[in-house]
């Protein structure tokens, strides 16, 4: 790089040595605030009163690649409807939804931001 004492190759290097951070530290980080994600939206969803699978028991933290994601399983599409609401079977009203995705994420944030950020 040039000496021309403006900050840019500085800046350049600093960005590099960034990038070069070892990935399975930030993946390990990520998994962890996944978890803890989970734990916590587990507490929050609201259990059914069928006795058929619910949405706690299909709740599942997927990683391929470097995503790291928190997904429900592919037959409990309805979560859905309890995190926003949904029409009544007979079409008459609404059933108001839950919300305790956005609320959980809402409220824990902060706490899922720092455990990300922790070894970075």
């Amino acid at each position: 790089m040039a000496a021309n004492n403006n900050g840019f190759a500085q800046a350049l290097e600093d960005i590099n040595t960034i990038v070069r951070t070892n990935q399975t530290v930030s993946k390990t980080n990520l998994e962890k605030a996944a978890d803890y994600f989970v734990s916590k939206l587990e507490d929050k969803i609201p259990k059914s009163i069928k006795n058929k699978k619910h949405l706690r028991d299909s709740l599942k933290v997927v990683i391929k690649e470097d995503i790291v994601s928190v997904q429900f399983e592919s037959d409990s599409f309805y979560w859905y409807m309890v995190e926003h609401g949904h029409k009544k079977a007979n079409g008459k009203g609404r059933v108001k939804g839950t919300h305790f995705v956005r609320n959980t994420t809402d409220q824990e944030q902060q706490k899922l931001l720092d455990m990300m950020m922790d070894r970075l």
